[in-house]
This record gives structure tokens, sequence and C-alpha cells, in this order.
């Protein structure tokens, strides 16, 4: 019972009844349909109003099960929940994901063919994988998709995503103790022996993937549409766009394509993804105003007198040493541009505690975790941002902040 005597269970019951009765008339009142678990369910919405009701619905939802299910059972689901990520990992691994068809189903048998795995070990993997709407079984022993893994099957980008997390991602995590106690940088590099960055240098095929699999989280995350409206990326007229440490360049080819007259440099010391991205994509819509370039951003930034400089999803990759190092190599081309000229920083940035949902904090704190596990690096808050700014060059000053899933910092360097 609450202190005041009522139900916690009903006041959270009742609590979820009103989010989703809200929820469902927002759906109604923007003419769209409610989501279901088939493969042809359609996309949820992105408004902030849906957003915001998800967020406290998630928490709503979930305190109201740990309280019915209690610690016993929670317990015994939490710890236990490596045994539902090694199901899925054999799931991408020997390809369920493509080999169920998108539409319609196919039986055991014809799967265990394919995949060489017997019928009993596979069928145990996928009536796992059921039991969490991960697949379904419309007949015995035949196997369909739901709208939980259709978007694997149908984006390549996405199916990338979730294959990286769940193969050198994974394996790494499982090393986070031993690293702690052996003084590793990360548990990536405890169990890969080396850096993330240089592993993909040394597997090409999965520095390929690793690429693939960023633009799949853009695409998870709507991050680009994030970022196409956090700046007046118009106002940079004929001046460049320079995204240093961009990677396969997904995230300057949106902009080019939403800004027509923007004109964009992917920099990386990736040689190999900077070919990738050429290589593998149809830029000639853009070709003209696009480049690629390998740079190592622990130097002097070459390009002066640019637009705007973009560091995306860089810092959170790095620690405090490395982020000064970062910032003070853009210096020399800030101060040769013109005065007022932005770097933006496009990165997570932590809330104070009790500014937001639970179910919010969860994933930026998730995030936080991968960092620390993959490259001994971390998100920061806001006040962790401007001390780093601080420690690089005391003429560094955020004068705008456009919050969201993704922040954007807008930073000048004052004269």
């Amino acid at each position: 019972m609450a202190s005041d005597g009522q139900s916690e269970l009903l006041r959270l019951a009742q609590e979820v009844h009103n989010l989703t009765s809200s929820l469902v008339t927002h759906l109604s009142q923007s003419n769209l349909p409610e989501p279901n678990f088939t493969p042809s369910s359609p996309e949820i919405p992105h408004s902030s109003t849906y957003k915001a009701l998800r967020a406290q619905l998630n928490d709503a939802a979930s305190d109201l099960l740990l309280l019915v299910n209690g610690p016993r059972i929670e317990a015994c689901r939490f710890v236990c929940s490596h045994n539902d990520l090694g199901a899925y990992q054999l799931a991408f691994e020997f390809d369920l994901i493509r080999k169920i068809p998108q539409e319609g189903s196919i039986s055991l048998a014809e799967l265990s063919g394919q995949t060489g795995v017997d019928e009993d070990r596979l069928g145990r993997i996928l009536h796992l994988l059921c039991s969490r709407r991960l697949f379904a079984e419309p007949e015995p022993n035949r196997f369909a998709h739901t709208s939980m893994t259709v978007i694997y099957a149908r984006d390549e980008n996405v199916r990338a995503a979730g294959a990286y997390q769940l193969d050198e991602q994974m394996k790494g995590s499982v090393e986070a103790a031993r690293s702690f106690q052996e003084g590793a940088k990360s548990a990536f590099e405890q169990r890969h022996g080396g850096p993330m960055f240089e592993y993909y240098q040394r597997f090409p095929e999965k520095g390929a993937r690793f690429a693939s699999a960023m633009r799949g989280i853009s695409k998870l995350h709507r991050q680009i549409t994030e970022l196409e409206n956090g700046y007046a990326w118009g106002d940079l007229k004929d001046k460049k766009l320079v995204d240093i440490g961009g990677g396969s360049g997904h995230v300057s080819i949106a902009l080019a394509r939403a800004f027509p007259n923007l004109h964009v440099v992917v920099q990386d010391s990736n040689a190999a993804m900077l070919q990738q991205a050429q290589a593998t994509q149809d830029l000639s819509d853009i070709k003209s105003r696009i480049s690629f370039a390998e740079y190592d951003f622990f130097t002097p930034q070459p390009i002066a007198n640019a637009g705007a400089y973009l560091l995306r999803q860089v810092l959170h990759n790095w620690g405090g040493d490395d982020c000064v190092r970062i910032l003070q190599s853009i210096i020399p081309a800030l101060e040769k541009s013109a005065p007022g000229t932005p770097l933006l920083i496009n990165d997570s940035i932590i809330p104070a505690p009790g500014t937001t949902t639970r179910f919010e904090e969860h994933v930026i704190r998730q995030i936080d975790v991968l960092m620390m596990f993959s490259l001994g690096a971390k998100q920061r808050t806001e006040a962790e941002f401007r001390r780093l700014l601080e420690r690089a060059d005391s003429r560094f000053e955020i004068v705008r902040v456009h919050m969201g899933p993704m922040a954007l910092l807008e930073v000048h360097l004052k004269t």
C-alpha cells in the first residue's frame, strides 16, 4: 500500500490506463493506426507528444510489472537474459533474419536444412525467441517474422546494427570485470587484443559492417532528423561543412540531400571506410557537393574558413585528455575562419537527476556503459562538456544547446 493507504498497484494500473488512453487519442487525432505485432505494423509517430507519452508509459508499466512479479522472479529474469541474447545472436549468425520470409512462414525442417542446425536445437532457440515476440509460430513448427524482427530483414544497415552488437560488442562486454581487474582500457580491448578502431582496421569486413551499423543506428533512432532540425544549415550558404571523424559519411550525405546548397567534406582516419562509402553508395545526386578526405583528428585541422565544423558522436569515443587534444586540433582552423564560425558537437548529454523519465535515462546510460566497455570512454553531462572545452581553450564558449535524444552544442571561439 502507498503511504496514503491507497493501493500502489491500482494507482500504477490507473496511470497506465490514462497514459494509454492519451496515446490512443493522439494516434486517432493524427489519423494514424495503432501499432501491432504483424510484419505490416505501421511505423509509430515521431512526434514530441507521442515520445513523451511513451516514456511516461514505460516507467509506469515497468514499475507495475516489477511489483507484480516481485524480486525473486525479476532477479531470475534479469540474470538469465544472456540466454535470450545468446539465442538472438544465433539467429543473426545463421541468418534466420533473412531465411525466414518477410511475408508468410517457413517450416522448421526447411530452416534446419538451410542452416545445418538440427531441428531439436534450432526449434528450442526459436521457441525461446517467440516467447519474447521475436519471431512468431503461426502453426506448429512453422515460423514467421513479427514487427520486432522484420525491421532487420528489410534494411541491411539496421541488420548490421543488430549483428555487430550481438557479435564483437557482446563478446567484449563479458570481459568487463576482468578488464577492470587487469587494467585494460576497455572490455573490448581485453577480449579482442587491441583498441576497437584498430580491430576494425585489422578486420576490414567487420569495419565495413560497423560503418553500415552506424547508418542503421541513425535510422533506428531517427538521429539524422533531429540533426537536420537542430541547426540552420541553410545559413552556411556556399561555405563548407567539415564533418570531422565522419566515418562512412552517412550523416553528411543525408544533410547534403536535405539542403541543396550545402557543401560537405567528410574526414576520417580509416581510409577503407571512406573508400567503402564511395564505392557502395550512389552519390551521383550530390557528387559535386561532397568530398572525402583521410585525416587524423589529433593533428591540426587542414581546412580553414569553413562554414562550420561538426564533431558528431566523436568525443564520446574518447577519454578526457584525448578529447582535449581533438578540440585543440580544430583551434587553428577556427582562428582563420570568420568570427562566430561554429564548432557543432552532436552527442547525447546525460541529463541531470530527476529531469527525465527512467526510460529515457536508461537509453543514455546504456550508451554510456557501451562507451565504457567498447572504448574506455563515456557520455557526458553538459557541465562535463563545459569543463572539457575550458580545458582545451578558455576562449571556447557554448552559445546554444539544442536538446534532444542527440543534443547539439553550438560552440564559438571567442575573439
